[in-house]
């Protein structure tokens, strides 16, 4: 059943798992009606997006897409958004992206997984830390959730991150890109970074600022 009068959120959701629903709640306890967002492996405008319905709600943000003619869709059907057609990486310059035999979500620039996968073709394209897109294509100020999804690079991308004062207040993270599980690699990461877990959305983990855990969870 979807459409119900008392869904807060509407019966509609774009996310893998219903991360966006549940990122909504996470943005609804904090008192913030339109999150802004930084998407970091985009994909698509819509399929497995975590957000599509944040942006159909009146949020706007960026989305970082390296794939040309995934990011091609974004400049149709996101034109309100930010669009970029780079990589993103721990250190800013030139990287190899990787073509593989699956769907182009599973393109990534991490050779291991790529290779378990197979690659068909690889091409070399400019990459950008987090910082670099943060400082300038958002003004410096870190938007509200930060959704990263890319294919085995995502510890390793957090890991390099300065958050500064403000960080995001939330962010979703593939644990699991069928390369292997690095949960704890990116618990720890995010612990030393002041987050703590909020919850698990099947293969993805969203963490929440730990000073708004109280908040957020009503305890």
């Amino acid at each position: 059943m979807t459409g119900h009068r008392d869904q807060w959120f509407g019966g509609r959701t774009y996310a893998q798992h219903g991360d966006d629903l549940a990122v909504l709640n996470i943005f609804k306890r904090l008192g913030i009606e339109r999150p802004s967002y930084l998407d970091v492996g985009a994909y698509h405008p819509f399929d497995l997006s975590n957000t599509a319905l944040l942006y159909e709600r009146g949020s706007r943000g960026i989305n970082v897409e390296p794939n040309e003619a995934q990011h091609a869709l974004f400049l149709r059907a996101r034109p309100d958004d930010i669009n970029l057609c780079v990589g993103v990486a721990p250190v800013s310059g030139r990287l190899t992206f990787h073509h593989v035999a699956a769907d182009p979500g599973r393109f990534t620039f991490d050779v291991a997984t790529a290779t378990t996968l197979g690659i068909t073709r690889s091409l070399e394209l400019p990459v950008m830390t987090l910082n670099e897109i943060v400082a300038h294509h958002a003004g410096g100020v870190w938007p509200d959730l930060l959704s990263i999804d890319i294919e085995g690079m995502d510890a390793d991308v957090l890991r390099t991150a300065d958050f500064g004062a403000d960080p995001p207040k939330a962010v979703i993270v593939e644990a699991d890109c069928g390369s292997g599980d690095n949960s704890h690699d990116l618990a720890a990461t995010m612990h030393a970074k002041g987050f703590a877990l909020h919850s698990w959305c099947g293969s993805n983990m969203i963490f929440v600022r730990a000073a708004d855990q109280a908040l957020v969870w009503g305890v």
